[in-house]
């Protein structure tokens, strides 16, 4: 099983890590970008008000980098930040019942066992976490990551040009640490300065 532990850590921070870089206009001057309306974060799927949590979690990163941030849509700001959620997946758990099942494993992501009994009690990738306390000889507790991707731009408030544009899908134990990361890799990537090249 631990080697099942090992290879999941290294998915998940390579999963994480490997992404292309901001998209940004050239020869804007970021550092005249002091207040941003944390605008609207849309899905096309029912992922269960993500959009206004998404919303939430780039103000409060926006705030501790240094921004002056507004969410009402007629205070003035320099720039506008919006997008979509892609990926909403919380976190879940699994009892999976091993008893004359055969071995138990993880492969890609998927909870693989021979002919068990598995039901969900609460992701992408899935590792085990042991016994489950109490229930017998068998059973064992199986969880998923949460994954959030959001994809994220800014445009100028007063022109309405798209100044720079980031997507970014972060995988974490739960989906308020997903949500977390992902808004705050995103953010770290808006320049502070002006832009003179790509």
């Amino acid at each position: 099983m631990k080697k099942y532990l090992a290879a999941a850590a290294v998915c998940v921070f390579l999963c994480s890590c490997a992404t292309p870089g901001a998209v940004v206009k050239d020869g804007y001057d970021f550092s005249a970008v002091r207040t941003v309306r944390a605008g609207v974060f849309t899905s096309d799927r029912d992922y269960n008000n993500s959009g206004d949590a998404v919303q939430t979690a780039f103000m409060r990163r926006l705030l501790a980098n240094g921004f002056n941030v507004v969410a009402d849509p007629n205070a003035p700001a320099d720039a506008v930040i919006e997008g979509s959620v892609t990926i909403w997946q919380p976190d879940q758990r699994f009892l999976v019942n091993t008893a004359g099942g055969g071995a138990a494993g993880v492969r890609r992501g998927r909870v693989i066992y021979g002919q068990p009994s598995v039901v969900q009690i609460s992701g992408s990738n899935a590792y085990d976490l042991g016994p489950a306390f109490g229930m017998g000889p068998g059973n064992r507790i199986v969880a998923s990551n949460a994954t959030v991707g959001i994809s994220a731009f800014m445009t100028d408030a007063q022109t309405g040009k798209v100044v720079w544009s980031f997507s970014y899908t972060y995988e974490g134990i739960d989906l308020a640490s997903a949500l977390d990361g992902a808004v705050r890799f995103i953010v770290r990537t808006i320049p502070r300065t002006a832009n003179t090249a790509n």
